[in-house]
């Protein structure tokens, strides 16, 4: 297990400045699932990278619009019909994408430690 004084420090300073620079934003925690258990409360992890991002939640799904993937996406929101409805370009379908109820945050990334 890493001790706190081999977390990278970048990953530290990234995030106090990201939480100064935007203190309007909440703080969502992405765990590693390598992480979880379940025989206990708690579980050990590391500090990875942080960055300020948008993300939707789409039943249990989390989609970051960093990442991307504009047909995945919007699959998953919208109604079979809407879906078809779409055009099979992606450039065209990205106005759809952009118009999602996307939320911003800082998004900080917790690791195996």
């Amino acid at each position: 297990m890493k001790t706190e004084n081999e977390i990278p420090q970048e990953y530290i300073q990234t995030l106090l400045t990201l939480v100064q620079e935007n203190p309007e934003l909440p703080i969502v925690p992405m765990v590693d699932a390598e992480i979880m258990g379940d025989d206990y409360g708690y579980y050990a992890g590391s500090w990875g990278k942080s960055m300020v991002d948008e993300y939707i939640v789409i039943n249990d799904y989390i989609a970051f619009k960093s990442d991307d993937d504009v047909f995945d996406v919007l699959e998953r929101y919208l109604s079979t019909e809407e879906w078809e409805a779409l055009p099979e370009n992606e450039s065209e379908c990205r106005p759809y994408y952009d118009s999602l109820p996307w939320t911003k945050a800082i998004v900080v990334y917790i690791t195996t430690p």
